[in-house]
């Protein structure tokens, strides 16, 4: 099976200033992801998009392909119109998106997606994708969402609620175009536990997984 991996980062961050090349330890959120991505020798190509041209020469220093973007790919444009941009710029049959704001998922935890999604049975899945398991008390707009208010359980006792963590998302080519998402209807769920899913969304998230990535960095 093609697998390639894809890596997309833009200079636009709203909420964490120069998040992509922000230093993050000794290095910054991109090419810890592109490291990452060579590292584990599964993907047959590994792509990069970028708008910015010190990520760019990197990338390209160290063998990925690099995939230009119009303008109007960039600033605010949405994963439902990105996602099926970048899949018709690749020759692979399968893609392996990689979120540089999960720095501390693991290199054997994206080998294990991997593999799993090279045995992954087609006709009852759309891809692969991970999650957390939420187990808070939380409500819609006028009722919980997870629990009774007449029998309000301890909260261990939750029922969980699945958060998409966008650290992976492997799909073909032709359902990311087709669903212009990299979820699918039927995604199969690989569960990550804290501070693996630990996704970089805001100044707070920032600093807490640099301090968890650096203790890692330090044993």
């Amino acid at each position: 099976m093609d697998i390639c991996g894809l890596i997309a980062t833009r200079k636009d961050s709203k909420r964490v200033k120069n998040k992509a090349t922000r230093k993050f330890g000794s290095s910054n959120l991109s090419i810890i992801k592109i490291d990452q991505a060579i590292k584990i020798k599964k993907f047959k190509s590994i792509y990069f998009s970028s708008d910015i041209p010190e990520l760019n020469r990197y990338a390209l220093k160290r063998g990925l392909i690099l995939i230009e973007r119009p303008k109007k790919y960039l600033g605010k444009c949405t994963i439902s119109d990105l996602a099926p941009y970048l899949a018709k710029q690749i020759k692979e049959d399968h893609i392996c998106y990689l979120m540089n704001t999960s720095p501390l998922l693991e290199d054997k935890t994206l080998l294990k997606a991997v593999n799993t999604y090279e045995k992954l049975n087609f006709s009852r899945y759309d891809g692969l994708n991970t999650f957390e398991i939420v187990k808070d008390f939380l409500w819609g707009k006028n009722k919980p969402i997870n629990y009774k208010l007449n029998k309000q359980p301890m909260s261990q006792n939750l029922g969980g609620v699945f958060k998409h963590i966008p650290a992976i998302a492997i799909m073909s080519k032709k359902k990311i175009i087709k669903f212009r998402n990299v979820l699918g209807k039927k995604p199969y769920k690989i569960f990550l536990k804290q501070p693996e899913s630990f996704d970089i969304d805001s100044i707070y998230d920032f600093k807490i997984s640099e301090l968890y990535y650096k203790k890692r960095k330090n044993k």
